[in-house]
Formats: C-alpha cells, structure tokens, sequence
C-alpha cells in the first residue's frame, strides 16, 4: 500500500512510493508558496518606502502602498495588519541597506568610511530631513530615528576606534564630539541651509574631525 513495482528498461523491477512522492510535492509547494510570499513582502516594503521619498508619512495611505506594489489592500493588512507596522517593517528594512552602505570596503579606513557617510547624506538627505520633520508627530518614526542615531554612534565607534579609550566616561565624551560633527543636521546645514557644493561640505565637514582629532591628541598630550 502506498507503493507500487515498476519495471525498468533494463527489465529489473523497482519499487516507487506514492508516498514520497507526495511529501516531495507538498515540500516544492511549501518551499514556492513561502518564495511567492517573501516576494510579495518585499514588493510592499519597496513600494512604501518609494512613496515615503515622493510624499510625507500622513499622504500616503494603505490603498496607494497596494496599488504601487500591484497588490490587493487585503494582502498588505493581512502581512502587516497596519500602516505604522508597514512603515516600520519598510524602515527596518532599508535602515539595515543603508547601515551597510556606510561601511568602507576596507576595515580600518577612516576616510573611507567618511567618504559612504558623505555618499549616504547625498542619497538620502531629503528622506532624513523628512523623518526628523514628523518624529515628534508620529511614534514610528520616533522609534526610526532612536535607532538610527544608536547606529551612527555604533559606526562612530567602529570607524575611530584606535582613538578611542576601551571605556569609560572619556570613550563616551569623544563618541560625543565626533558624532556631532559628523551629524546629518551639520551636513544640512553646510549642504542645504547654506548651500555649499558637495566638495566644499565634505571639506568643512572633514576640516572639523580633524579639530576633534587633534584636540583629543593635545588631551594625550597634557
């Protein structure tokens, strides 16, 4: 039962089993059907962060994050259950894409890593500005930004690690003052507010580490 003899072209019999079959199928199902679903959580994480970079948070609704990921709005709350939980779900997402970007090619470059930083600004600054426009008006994006800022001072103690003590209030003190300067706001301010060219942000930018590093050697000194 569950089994039934072939025979071969060679003439020798063999048994074939209805029931590994079936498991064999109902595995290649499984395994299509959770593909189909992770392509179509990633069509609705795309699709509202594409919109998230065209309109503020509050303009976009679940209908156009559907219809922008050629989906049905029943699909989307099923998956996510709400808009906040989509935009989180698209944030944490992206957060990580942009979190890797950031990193230079080789460990240990500190003007490499500047230099992603710098890139990561130009790509991005119209959505951060965004963001930091609505934290105070949406709890999400709140959450958002409170892990962005823990993952640029994680990127500010791998990048300037030689210069940093192992510990301690003097650590904490320095990862302080080169967050600071290498902030998004003061990018902003360079970059847009006072509209300075790419090149000559970066240099002011670049100038006032330098002032950090440098004080931070005077202290070794002292």
């Amino acid at each position: 039962m569950g089994a039934h003899v072939s025979r071969g072209l060679d003439g020798r019999e063999f048994r074939v089993s209805h029931t590994n079959m079936n498991l064999k199928r109902r595995r290649y199902h499984m395994g299509a059907r959770a593909q189909a679903a992770e392509r179509t959580q990633q069509a609705i994480i795309d699709a509202t962060a594409a919109l998230f970079w065209e309109r503020d948070p509050d303009e976009i609704t679940l209908e156009e994050i559907a219809a922008r990921a050629g989906v049905t709005l029943q699909t989307v709350l099923r998956r996510f259950g709400s808009k906040d939980a989509v935009l989180a779900a698209a944030a944490e997402v992206k957060s990580a894409e942009v979190a890797r970007s950031r990193e230079p090619e080789r460990a240990g470059d500190r003007a490499g890593a500047l230099r992603a930083l710098f890139a990561s600004y130009e790509r991005i600054g119209e959505l951060n500005w965004r963001l930091l426009r609505f934290e105070g008006q949406n709890a999400v994006i709140h959450g958002i930004l409170v892990k962005a800022r823990a993952g640029h001072r994680d990127w500010i103690a791998r990048t300037f690690a030689e210069l940093l003590p192992r510990s301690g209030a003097d650590r904490e003190r320095r990862i302080d003052a080169l967050l600071t300067v290498t902030d998004f706001y003061v990018w902003k301010l360079y970059r847009t507010d006072l509209g300075h060219g790419r090149s000559a942000t970066e240099a002011h930018i670049l100038a006032l580490v330098e002032t950090v590093i440098r004080r931070f050697d005077e202290e070794k000194r002292a």
